[in-house]
């Protein structure tokens, strides 16, 4: 048995496959979570994985203008480059190894996808969008939004895996993602025939597999690419890459109440559920600035000549 500090490794308790599913526009995505029989890992309630895949010229897909409310939501691209803009007047594009964070709160609009570059040009995408589940009493919190760029991302050298800690801490370091749920998150980068061990600091937590494969625990249970393992009996976590692998370890406290989702709401009983219809139907949730052409135009030059 391999001991950690005192503690057994973690052991897969199941295995879940991703189901493919359409979003937005027409965009196929692997679905993770929710799945059968599994409502959250901690506060986490939605995985989705999208690509990889290659668009040429005017192909791209995204999730045009749409309101959420009662979480959060967290985008993390692998490849390609994505586009933010909402209802409180953000815009931002992320890269490779990049986060957007919003809080839906109260509610808000946004349109998020590829960014007008590739959907112009053609170009590869490949990342993850997670929701965070918001705890009752924060539901209706103001929304806010946050661009995570690679600068403001901790990059931790860990046995032979690099390691992005999106949200959550490990040891003395700290994600810089901010949540009300405490979520723990970390991208890890581990090459063919790499080890690490590494202790989450989660009550529950899982294993999604992006790209490649890997043995989990003592026992070394095989998890490939497009599956999410369960982890329970213990709180340290040992992986080994069977291939180049792209895994994202995610959990946290489970939050105690009721789950209760109605398409881009998700809040706790089915009157908020109906307010949140009501409200976005009156407009109570705002509107995305118009763009103007001309900028729209420069950005995508600028971005084509890089």
């Amino acid at each position: 048995m391999n001991v950690l500090n005192g503690e057994a490794a973690a052991k897969v308790a199941r295995v879940v496959p991703a189901k493919w599913t359409i979003e937005g526009e027409g965009m196929q995505v692997r679905r993770a979570l929710p799945a059968p029989r599994l409502e959250a890992v901690g506060p986490f309630i939605l995985l989705d994985h999208f690509g990889p895949v290659t668009f040429g010229p005017g192909e791209a897909r995204g999730a045009p203008n749409h309101p959420h409310r009662g979480f959060e939501t967290l985008s993390y691209l692998l490849e390609g480059r994505g586009e933010h803009r909402d209802s409180l007047g953000n815009h931002s594009v992320i890269g490779p190894g990049e986060a957007q964070w919003m809080r839906a709160g109260s509610g808000i609009l946004h349109d998020e996808g590829a960014d007008e570059a590739v959907r112009r040009h053609g170009g590869r995408i490949h990342g993850l969008q997670f929701w965070i589940n918001l705890p009752r009493g924060t539901k209706m919190s103001p929304p806010a939004y946050r661009h995570v760029g690679r600068d403001a991302i901790r990059v931790i050298q860990v046995g032979d895996a690099t390691l992005q800690l999106v949200a959550g801490t490990l040891g003395d370091w700290q994600g810089p993602v901010q949540s009300f749920a405490r979520p723990w998150l970390a991208h890890v980068l581990l090459p063919a025939g790499g080890i690490v061990e590494i202790a989450p600091e989660a009550a529950e937590f899982g294993v999604y597999v992006a790209e490649g494969s890997l043995r989990m625990g003592d026992d070394a249970q095989a998890v490939g690419s497009g599956q999410l393992a369960l982890l329970t009996a213990g709180k340290r976590l040992l992986l080994r890459a069977e291939a180049d692998t792209h895994a994202f370890v995610l959990g946290g406290d489970p939050l105690d109440a009721p789950i209760l989702r109605y398409g881009p709401f998700v809040m706790n009983t089915e009157v908020e559920v109906r307010e949140a219809i009501q409200d976005f139907h009156t407009g109570r949730f705002g509107r995305i600035p118009a763009v103007p052409s001309a900028s729209r135009t420069a950005h995508v030059e600028a971005e084509v000549a890089s």
